[in-house]
């Protein structure tokens, strides 16, 4: 297979490779990169689909075969259509899965995590020419990293943006809606111009969209704190109030953000909760009211 199934960016030493994932709606694939332009990291080893491992495998034995190294492979959080093809490929290339420990602890007794991954790694870009520092960015998973390059600029990304939809945060898979808002504003204040996500097209202006992203979830939990004002009570109501704008086929996957806006309310005691699960009751704080 020619390298031609490898999509360009606007930087030089990052290449693009989307492959089809089981990954939530609106996207269908995810996106695997080849970082740096000799000796390389895989980053998301994502797909487990036979088919898609073939042409990812292909792909890297194209780079092999022009004596180029595979120096690692990194997964910016444990989520399956991130980690889909990790296996195969550590055992395919001999390298090992590199990831933060609250991923490698999420994937215990399915995937095998080689080496750790954090902020104290300064050196993971200079087998591959580059000077990448690691974000451990919590949020959407406990685990979640992101790759910065101090001189270019670009950031990979993960599942913090997609240019497809906004990222779900979901309190069952330990999402945490106060470390994803953090999270986002920390990127922005480093300044970086393109963001590579793990889901759709390369984003340029990045300060611009992670700036965009922080805005519209305070907007989204202000509808939060709203329809509990107005007596929505239950998850349901809130969602049929809060997320009135959305397609009701999204729904059940909003409601996963919507309860992560409503705990993120009630630790700032604008709103009070009664029971857990599905007896789970919101009310308003009385200063809220």
């Amino acid at each position: 297979m020619s390298d031609d199934s490898l999509q360009d960016t606007s930087a030089p030493e990052v290449e693009r490779l989307p492959l089809r994932t089981p990954t939530l709606a609106p996207a269908t694939h995810t996106n695997s990169y080849f970082v740096g332009r000799r000796d390389f990291y895989l980053v998301e080893p994502s797909s487990p689909y036979g088919p898609e491992q073939a042409r990812l495998h292909d792909l890297i034995e194209g780079r092999l075969d022009r004596g180029h190294r595979l120096v690692g492979v990194i997964a910016t959080h444990h989520h399956p259509d991130h980690v889909g093809g990790a296996e195969a490929v550590c055992e395919r290339f001999g390298v090992p899965l590199m990831a933060h420990a609250r991923t490698r602890d999420k994937l215990a007794g399915r995937v095998t995590v080689h080496a750790l991954l954090d902020e104290s790694n300064t050196e993971l870009g200079k087998p591959v020419g580059l000077d990448l520092a690691v974000l451990h960015t919590p949020g959407h998973a406990p685990g979640h990293v992101c790759l910065f390059e101090r001189n270019a600029r670009w950031m990979i990304v993960g599942d913090m943006l997609s240019s497809l939809s906004t990222i779900v945060i979901d309190p069952d898979d330990d999402g945490d809606m106060d470390d994803y808002i953090a999270q986002l504003r920390r990127m922005a204040a480093l300044g970086p111009t393109t963001l590579f996500p793990a889901h759709g097209d390369p984003i340029a202006d990045g300060v611009a969209k992670l700036s965009a992203y922080v805005a519209h979830r305070e907007a989204r939990e202000e509808r939060v704190r709203e329809a509990v004002a107005a007596g929505a009570e239950t998850l349901g109501a809130v969602v049929a109030r809060a997320y009135d704008d959305a397609p009701v086929w999204l729904w059940p996957v909003a409601a996963r953000s919507a309860r992560a806006h409503l705990e993120r309310l009630r630790r700032s005691e604008k709103i009070t909760q009664t029971g857990n699960d599905a007896a789970a009751r919101w009310r308003p704080t009385e200063d809220e009211r």
